[in-house]
């Protein structure tokens, strides 16, 4: 029997146990589930269908074939996500009394036949309609490193489960920054991919345009495995990186206004990529700042279209949410069908431009928030601090979502009170797999990664 804690081994270590005979999935799975409880946290656990995939798992190790690297591995799961035989809440009370999903989403699915165990549906801001991660009907996990802190959101539960080991590694959504600010905050891997590359049917929607659905980890390796079985691909190592890195590091918005610590930190990591002997090219890119400027004209695409998507629901049920939800939403109430549309034509030749001047680089590099966590009481009783605090959290990645590539977030440091930071590695439509490897190459170099 292995003597490791079965919950601090990554997706790679447990393959490795489970084709030795060392451990087995469902002593695995065992060890989870005795840390877990519905909480701020899991709203849902689903020890059930956790222990037949388990049940099912270990036959399949027993008779000397897996399903792949993801066999056995517990999982955590977004509770926007549909899973068989379980409501779909999204964080939002009205659809939490909603009638239990018929089937899995396709991504739920693709999991399930990878051999992934589905401990239970993490706790998430209300509708994904928050950077921040609190909600004040299940409850907000505190941060990994200072509970007094924000988790991140509004992926919350998926980082800090995957944090705090309970689980493995996690499934989270990205709109606005929601996998890569909760895995930043809590020293996590976290990948928001390619749009579109990850079918999003079985899962409540925020914006129609600019959802995606990606993976929260503890290292990059683990990262790829759980996205490639979401997005339907062979299991295959990550590729290595380039030997030399071209990377872009614009001034314009991506290193404005950072808060002194994450500068120090960022700066740090920027310095040994450099000394590495890699190119880290400083020259400014003013479209970034015009994409940057988009939203603050026309409204943003989560409002527009969440508008579109739940307006008789908050007319209806409003008085049961998140209050700072529905008047984000109601806020666009009145907009016109221009504006709507006049951003996406801005978005459209912006992303085309950024990405035609990008050509010549690897990926842009920059760091994935621009604050530390906030503390949470000051956020939970002040709403003017709390919009504040939103708008700083999202405001770098937000820019990530606009452009449509992938970004991968890989810890890089902790600021002098031990809050981590993370470095983003951004690269061009469907070069997934360049970004987590970039990735993979800044954690090795600074001895982040664990992987």
């Amino acid at each position: 029997m292995s003597h490791k804690d079965p919950t601090a081994m990554t997706i790679a270590e447990l393959g490795a146990a489970y084709r030795a005979g060392t451990l087995d999935p469902v002593e695995v799975t065992e060890a989870y589930l005795d840390r877990l409880a519905p909480g701020d946290v899991y709203r849902l656990v689903t020890a059930d269908r956790a222990r037949r995939q388990a049940e099912a798992s270990h036959r399949r190790f027993a008779a000397g074939v897996h399903a792949g690297p993801l066999d056995g591995v517990p999982l955590a799961i977004k509770d926007l996500i549909d899973t068989e035989g379980e409501v779909t809440g999204a964080g939002c009370p009205p659809l939490m009394d909603g009638l239990p999903a018929e089937l899995d989403a396709p991504v739920a699915a693709r999991l399930d036949a990878a051999g992934g165990i589905f401990l239970g549906k993490t706790t998430m801001t209300e509708l994904a309609f928050s950077g921040i991660g609190i909600n004040p009907h299940t409850g907000t996990p505190g941060n990994a490193f200072d509970p007094s802190r924000v988790p991140g959101g509004s992926s919350s539960g998926s980082a800090v489960a995957v944090a705090t080991r309970r689980a493995c590694a996690a499934v989270g959504s990205d709109t606005g920054g929601s996998v890569r600010i909760p895995a930043s905050f809590n020293a996590l891997v976290g990948l928001k991919t390619t749009d579109c590359l990850i079918p999003r049917e079985g899962c409540v929607a925020l914006s129609t345009t600019v959802d995606t659905l990606g993976p929260i980890a503890r290292t990059c390796d683990d990262a790829w495995v759980l996205f490639g079985a979401m997005a339907g691909r062979p299991a295959e190592p990550l590729p290595e990186a380039p030997r030399r890195w071209r990377l872009w590091a614009p001034p314009d918005v991506c290193f404005e206004g950072l808060d002194e610590g994450v500068a120090e930190v960022v700066e740090a990591a920027l310095a040994s990529i450099a000394d590495a002997g890699h190119e880290i090219d400083r020259s400014p890119l003013p479209a970034l700042t015009e994409l940057d400027g988009l939203y603050r004209r026309y409204g943003s695409f989560a409002a527009h279209e969440a508008l579109a998507l739940y307006e008789e629901m908050l007319d209806r049920d409003g008085a049961r949410m998140d209050p700072r939800v529905v008047s984000r939403i109601l806020a666009n109430r009145g907009r016109p069908a221009t504006d709507y549309l006049r951003l996406t034509w801005a978005r459209d030749r912006l992303r085309h431009q950024v990405w035609e001047e990008a050509l010549a680089f690897d990926a842009f590099v920059l760091p994935t928030v621009a604050v530390p966590p906030p503390r949470l009481d000051a956020l939970v009783a002040d709403d003017a601090a709390f919009f504040e605090a939103n708008l700083d959290v999202l405001r770098l990645t937000t820019l990530g979502n606009l452009l449509g590539g992938p970004i991968a977030t890989v810890p890089v440091g902790f600021d002098a009170d031990g809050l981590p930071v993370g470095l983003s590695l951004a690269t061009s439509p469907y070069e997934d797999a360049l970004a987590l490897s970039l990735a993979r190459g800044v954690g090795r170099l600074l001895g982040t990664d664990p992987g």
